[in-house]
């Protein structure tokens, strides 16, 4: 009878113990956003003005779009929280941005990167106007890593931007066309030095061009394609 008994009691702790391991989630892990729309149409909330040593182009919102006036040289926005964290460690961000005026880069994408805890920019139509990549892949620029790859970009063409961060991997679209797709596990993110780290955590920048924006959205990644 002692040994049915202890036997018994057995099967109870370790069914409790099972149970107990499957909890639902916290209200802490179902309350993370899946989604997080950083223009409203309307205004800059939720944005800063980066002024670049008072050099800083300017920026205003017309026609439920982010405008950007000419710098000398840069004109940009930073997310208003230092802070700031994506929906997830895996994530995408998508955009709608066009060069109105300029030979340089119109969009310099600034995001983090959450397996590295360090953050680096998408630039599109850089150095003359046409160099696209990642700035910095193992301390390099775009114009001189493995992501530089070369694009015309048309005035007053609006295009569509996508960054994907996932484990391991950025990939980055213009419209259709992947044009970054590079393996980051064994790879050094950063800033490229100078004044675009301003756009820390996130951010977005032009050189010496105008430029236009809209619809800027990250959205979780649940799944990675491949």
């Amino acid at each position: 009878m002692f040994k049915l008994t202890t036997i018994s009691l057995w099967c109870i702790i370790l069914i409790s113990i099972s149970c107990s391991s499957n909890k639902a989630p916290s209200k802490k892990e179902t309350n993370i956003p899946q989604s997080i729309e950083l223009f409203d149409g309307e205004t800059l909330s939720g944005w800063k003005t980066l002024s670049f040593g008072g050099e800083g182009g300017q920026v205003a919102v017309e026609q439920n779009k982010i405008v950007f006036g000419r710098g000398e040289p840069f004109t940009g926005i930073v997310i208003d929280n230092e802070n700031f964290k994506p929906p997830s460690d895996q994530y995408e961000i998508n955009l709608r941005a066009r060069k109105t005026e300029g030979r340089d880069f119109f969009c310099a994408l600034t995001f983090p990167v959450p397996e590295k805890n360090a953050c680096c920019t998408f630039v599109a139509g850089a150095w003359g106007g046409q160099v696209t990549g990642l700035s910095n892949i193992d301390h390099l620029d775009a114009n001189r890593n493995s992501t530089r790859s070369t694009l015309k970009y048309e005035t007053d063409k609006w295009y569509n931007i996508k960054v994907e961060i996932t484990y391991g991997r950025i990939r980055c679209w213009i419209d259709d066309r992947i044009v970054v797709n590079t393996l980051i596990d064994k790879k050094i993110i950063s800033m490229r030095p100078g004044a675009i780290e301003a756009c820390q955590p996130f951010g977005i920048a032009s050189y010496e061009t105008s430029a236009e924006f809209e619809s800027i959205i990250l959205n979780k990644v649940s799944t990675i394609s491949n």
